[in-house]
């Protein structure tokens, strides 16, 4: 399966929200990291934690992907995800906001499945659109 095929699947199964689809992207010596919130998945258990993690905070979640590249076994990807915050985002209640913002990714497979993730996405941007931090200032550069 090529790269491109590979994210326009997971991008499938994220916008359809069918964790078993996702669940079954991911391989069984999984190691996650996500830099953005300092949280860490090992395994298909805590890859299944964090598919529910994000599926309860955005249940109408939309994956856009931005950019791709592949290099052997690694894919990297630029993505936006949009959606209302009806559950937990960092300890955050639910605030029934529209969020959307940008992330990136880097998955390294094994036999067709993510064995390694690495994500980071735009979390200022999404505590702004949530009401938790001011708009930033407007600085021109010389």
């Amino acid at each position: 399966m090529s790269a491109q095929v590979f994210l326009n699947d997971l991008m499938a199964a994220w916008n359809t929200r069918d964790k078993q689809r996702l669940m079954d992207m991911y391989h069984p010596d999984f190691d996650g990291e996500d830099l953005s919130e300092g949280k860490r998945a090992d395994g298909l258990r805590d890859a299944g934690r964090m598919i529910d993690y994000i599926l309860t905070a955005f249940p109408d979640l939309e994956m856009t992907l931005l950019e791709w590249g592949a290099d052997g076994d690694k894919v990297f990807c630029f993505w936006t995800a949009t959606g209302h915050q009806r559950g937990r985002l960092m300890n955050i209640p639910p605030t029934g906001k529209l969020v959307s913002f940008t992330g990136s990714s880097v998955l390294t497979l094994k036999d067709g499945k993510i064995i390694r993730s690495r994500r980071i996405w735009d979390v200022a941007t999404a505590l702004r659109q949530i009401g938790l931090l001011p708009e930033p200032t407007t600085i021109e550069y010389q």
